[in-house]
């Protein structure tokens, strides 16, 4: 054995893992520059954050006529998701209810609760609504 070669000398493999690639047709291949002012590089900015995409992804929606803001909507702010969880929870007390009725149990104090509290945050909504 030669002084100069490693002791645990295995031959080289190539590793298997990572993702499979997947159709040649689909592989995104091709860069395309493009020139933009500063307004109007500023606009793609401000849309790619909004909508939470790259800025490729902005200007690909909008090549192939797909409307970013009817395909894509902003993500919530805090407000409107804290509204959101009070929304399914009251949709959980309707359910609740609507069981109770079936089963014909008194559910009109539940009831009066719900739709108060649903009217009031409808009211909410509407006054925020642009």
């Amino acid at each position: 054995m030669d002084a100069s070669e490693p002791l645990d000398s295995t031959p080289h493999r190539p590793r298997k893992g990572g993702r499979k690639p997947g159709p040649v047709a689909a592989k995104q291949r091709h860069v395309v520059s493009v020139r933009l002012t500063d307004a109007e590089r500023e606009r793609l900015t401000q849309e790619a954050e909004r909508y939470q995409l790259s800025q490729g992804e902005v200007l690909r929606s909008v090549w192939l006529k797909q409307d970013t803001a009817a395909k894509l909507q902003a993500p919530p702010t805090p407000e409107q998701a804290r509204q959101l969880v009070q929304l399914t929870g009251m949709a959980a007390n309707l359910n609740q209810l609507t069981k109770l009725a079936h089963l014909k149990q008194e559910q009109h104090i539940g009831a009066t609760t719900v739709l108060g509290q649903l009217h009031d945050l409808l009211k909410r909504l509407n006054r925020e609504a642009p």
